[in-house]
This record gives structure tokens, sequence and C-alpha cells, in this order.
């Protein structure tokens, strides 16, 4: 019986496998149309499944017309099969730089001029110099004779897929993990068509034209790497990190498969990284200096969650243009010396996230150093102003005590009055100034968060309120135990804020203030209750207390906003309710340093 009853069988079931198998990854996976290996997969998905039917079609054929018809549907499949699989072989194994606009022509434009070559053979005859019918076994076949470019095909794809083949050899070697197993079944599968295309070619059949099992075995790649993205998520990363890298132009990104090997860059990158190669490599090879960004690579958060954040500093080296004299550098390029070189520094921060489905990691690399520069600036004028500002100020206080000093038998009520007024703003200004160096302290990094005994703070405040405002009608209600809260080292001033706030915007000459501190075992927080009988928060202030309007345009001044910052930064809330028939009831809520029972005791007074 003739090979062809066997193979034709073969053929069909190896189109219709891979037409199958592309079917399934499209629904299976959720991938985008756009990357090179999802371009290159569905290409060589498509053109095994023209092959494999057409040359199975030729093969039943029985009259030339009918088989040079075939054939030329064949050369299609051929050079779709020939012009997506390097695609799809270099974009797996990271060696972008034949996927690059001026060498993928090359790739992938050669088997489709060579498919065009032997469709209009007729033309030129230079792929087939002769065809002729031939009976064999009862089966009638086309016998050719190969002309010059058909031998030129041959040479062409075989070299070039050895050459894949080699590549991919190389990135198994230097890869770990999923992506070495996705590496291995993409070398298998091309491994497949190679070796049967060299046994068609080599190996002649005595009793008739060869028989090319090449087309069958290509419908075996497909399922291979098939399976490779199913069982191994092979278009995963790559196809959603090409969407990923189109949203962030602006900025460096950088994938990272499972293994913490790097994918893919964008343009951003490549630029940042200047003549660096780092597709391909690992992340602590790229990244070694910065252990604290390989940390958060290899405990990325789940996908889902927020992406964590590393500051780095990064320095790039990059050729100086001949014609750019040194004065010309901006200052944070300086000449290492010999002149042949410009030293780029920046400080980035870094977004560390997962990719959604996928084992991947993104970097996001935000150039924060201009406004690293900024900031320092206003740091460096914040301080210099308040100190100077404190100092005048402090000299002026000085004075105004000696004024009062001299003019205390003074008989004029205007005199008095107007330094009362003096003093008073003089005392506001150094509040300010306080309050100033206290919001640098919260904006600049994290705050200590410590353990504090709430009762205690709040006791201590209220004692000084009694010593130093013995007109305000002061209640309060304060557990004799220690309530242990979890808050920033700073919050003891919160209370000092707002029990100054409700005695000095009260407008009455006997104020009523009704301190209290309470324990909600259930939610595991402890309140502070301020309570006053004075006109009431303006809603401009209310907001910023609050946290509805984070501005200060409207509000009053810096305590209110560092009363609701510190109180948020440790975990906890502020609430404002009216008091009948007068008044404001500021809450504050923070988190227990320890589940406890509620006290006791509690002592009023």
């Amino acid at each position: 019986m003739s090979p062809v009853t066997y193979l034709v069988p073969l053929l069909v079931i190896g189109g219709a496998t891979a037409a199958t198998m592309l079917a399934v990854v499209l629904w299976r996976r959720s991938v985008s149309i756009g990357g090179p290996e999802i371009v290159g997969f569905v290409g060589l998905a498509a053109g095994a499944t023209v092959w494999s039917w057409s040359y199975a079609l030729q093969l039943r054929a029985d009259s030339l017309a009918t088989i040079l018809a075939y054939n030329n549907l064949l050369w299609i499949g051929t050079g779709v099969v020939g012009a997506a699989w390097p695609v799809f072989a270099f974009a797996v194994a990271g060696d972008e730089r034949w996927l690059t606009r001026r060498r993928l022509p090359v790739v992938s434009g050669v088997p489709l001029v060579f498919a065009g070559l032997a469709i209009s053979n007729p033309a030129h005859r230079l792929v087939y110099a002769d065809v002729s019918l031939v009976v064999v076994g009862g089966v009638t076949r086309a016998s050719v004779t190969p002309g010059i470019g058909f031998a030129v095909f041959l040479v062409w794809s075989y070299g070039l897929n050895l050459y894949v083949l080699w590549r991919l050899v190389g990135s198994v070697r230097d890869s770990t993990g999923k992506t070495r197993a996705r590496r291995i079944a993409v070398f298998g599968a091309g491994v497949l068509p190679t070796v049967a295309g060299a046994v068609s070619i080599f190996v002649i059949p005595t009793d008739g034209p060869p028989i090319d099992f090449t087309p069958a075995m290509f419908a075996v790649t497909t399922v291979l790497t098939g399976v490779a993205i199913t069982r191994y998520r092979l278009l995963d990363s790559v196809a959603v990190a090409q969407d990923h890298i189109a949203n962030h132009l602006a900025d460096p990104v950088v994938i990272v498969d499972g293994d913490a090997t790097i994918r893919a860059t964008n343009e951003a990158a490549t630029r940042l990284f200047a003549d660096d190669r780092v597709v391909g490599r690992s992340v602590g090879d790229v990244f070694g200096a910065h252990p604290e960004l390989v940390e958060a690579v290899r405990t990325r958060p789940p996908s889902g969650e927020s992406p964590a954040t590393v500051t780095i500093d990064w320095e790039t080296r990059r050729p100086r243009p001949e014609d750019r004299s040194s004065d010309a550098a901006p200052p944070d390029t300086p000449d290492p010396g010999d002149g042949t070189v410009a030293v780029d520094r920046r400080t980035f921060a870094v977004s560390v996230g997962s990719l959604d489905r996928t084992d991947a990691t993104v970097l996001v690399l935000r150039d924060i150093t201009d406004r690293r520069a900024a900031e320092r600036r206003v740091t460096v004028l914040n301080r210099v102003l308040r100190h100077d500002l404190r100092n005048d100020i402090s000299v002026i206080d000085g004075y105004l005590d000696l004024l009062e000093r001299e003019l205390a038998d003074a008989e004029s009520e205007t005199v008095t009055d107007a330094l009362e007024v003096l003093i008073a703003r003089t005392e506001g200004m150094l509040a300010v100034t306080e309050q100033a160096a206290l919001a640098e302290r919260i904006v600049d990094g994290d705050p200590e968060v410590r353990q504090i005994d709430l009762a205690t703070v709040v006791r201590s405040r209220c004692e000084q309120v009694r010593v130093e405002h013995p007109e305000v009608r002061l209640e309060t209600t304060i557990p004799e135990e220690p309530v242990s809260v979890s808050a920033v080292a700073v919050f003891p001033s919160v209370v000092d804020n707002l029990i100054e706030n409700a005695i000095e915007h009260s407008g009455r000459e006997r104020p009523w203030l009704g301190v209290s501190v309470a324990v909600d075992p259930d939610r595991s927080v402890a309140e502070v209750r301020v309570a006053d009988d004075g006109p009431g928060i303006p809603a401009a202030d209310r907001d910023v207390l609050v946290g509805i309007e984070p501005s200060l345009e409207n509000a009053s001044g810096l305590g209110l906003w560092l009363i609701n910052r510190i109180t948020r930064l440790s975990g906890g809330d502020v609430e404002v309710t009216d008091r009948e028939p007068e008044g404001t009831v500021v809450s504050l809520t923070v988190p227990l340093a320890e589940a406890s029972e509620p006290p006791a005791a509690v002592r009023s007074t």
C-alpha cells in the first residue's frame, strides 16, 4: 500500500488539530492580538492548517491543473508558517534584536517572497523547472524538477531554523522554572518539523517522488506550543505586558517573568538603560545595586493589591557629543573627567506590581529627580525662614515683655490693650512656626508609631488648662487606669491643638469645656471627646478637620489640618457633631495597642 494512503488522513487530522488548538487557546486564554508571541502563534497555527489540508488535497488530486492549484494554496501556508515561526521563537527566547523594524522584514518577509515566486512560477520557472504527472502504486503524483529558487529557499529555511533553534537552546540554558519549561516545549516544537523536512529531502523513495512529512509535523508543533500556552501560560505575561507597556510609554516600564527574568521593556526603558541589553537577564543582575528593589520583585504584592513602591538612584553613562561644551552640561550630568561620557544620575520611584492573570511583575519607573530637588529646596527654605522668623519673633516678644513691665502702672487702657494684642499675636506666630515644623515632620517620611497612654496624656493636658486658663469651666471624664493606644509619636500635640482651639474660639469670658476618654472594646478603639459651648466650627474649617477638603486655602490655620493628618496616620478617625443647645463636639478615635477591658474606675470632676 502506498505511503500516501497513510499520510493523507494524518495531514487531515493534523490540520484539524492545529485549527482546534488555535481555537482552544484563543478561547481559554485571555490574550490580546498585538504581541510578537501571539501574532507568531496565530500565524503558525493558521499556516500549519492551510499547509496540511492543501497538501492532503494535492495528494488526492488526479489532474495536473488541480494539483498545481492546491500547490499554490500549499505555498501560501508554507509562507505563513515560515514567516510566523521565527517571530514566535525569537519572542519566546527573549531575542528581541531580531524583532526590530529593520530586521523583521528580512526574517518574515523572505518566506513570503518565496511563496509568491512559487505561485507565479509559470512566468519565470525559478522554483520549479518542470512539473509532470506520474502514477505510483495506482496513485497519481506530481513529479517536479527543482529550480534554483527552490534550492535557495531550502538553504534559507534550514539555515534560519537552525539559528532559531540555537537561540532557543541558549535561552533555555539562561532561564529557570516555568520560563525554562516554556522554552523547552517551543524548542521541541521546532525540532520535529526540521527533522521531518530533512528526512523528506534526503530519504528519497525508490518508487516515486518524495513525500513531505513537514506539514504534519508543524501540526504537532502547533499542539506543543498550544500546550505550552495553556499549561505554562506562555502568552499571558507578554500579551498583557504589551498592553501595559503601551499605556505607560512616558515612563520606563520593565516586565519581569515569574523566575525574575526581564522579558520586555518599552522605549523609555531602553533609553534609560542606554546600550545595556537587559532583556533576558535577571533582575538581580540588572538591579543588583538596589537589593530593596530585587526583594520587592521577589515578594511582589498579589494581583489586585496596590503595588509596592521603592525609591532608587540610577546612574547612566552615555557618550558625550563632540560638539557639546562642558559648560553646557546640566548640573546633574557632570563630566567624569575624560570628556568622553556624560553621567546622568536620576532618582526613580519604582512601582512594583502584578500583571493580572499572570505570574509576571511590572516595574514602572517614575522619574522624581526634579520633584526631589524641588522638595529639598523647599525644605531648606522652610527651615531657614522658620529659624529666622522664630529668632525675630523671640526678640520682639522679649521687648514686649520689657514694655509690659515698664508700662505696668500706665493708666492708658489703649496702651494696655495694644500690648495684650501684640503679645497674643507674637505667641500665635511662634505657635505657627512650631506647627510648621510639626507639619514638616509629618510630611517627610513615615512617622514613628508607638504605644501611648492616652489617659495620662489627656489628664496632663487638662491639668495644664486649669493652671493656664483658670477662667475655663472644665469637666473631665478620664479612666483611672492606663488606656494604651497605638499612635504616632506626636499624637499628644493633637490633644493640645484640640483643647486650645476650643478655648481660643469660644468667644465667652468663662467658656465651658468637656473632655472625656472612653474605650470601645468591640471596635478595639479609644475615643477622645472635646465638647465646648462656642459658636461652632465654620464649614471650611470643619471640612479640613474631618479630611473632606485637604486644602488650607479657606481654613484658619495648620492646627486643624494637623489634627486630622496625625489622627489618620495613627489609624484613627475624626468626627465633628453639633452640641445642643450650642457648641461643638469633636471626637477622635485611635486603635488600642492591645485588646483590653473597659476601665474599672472613672474619675469625674
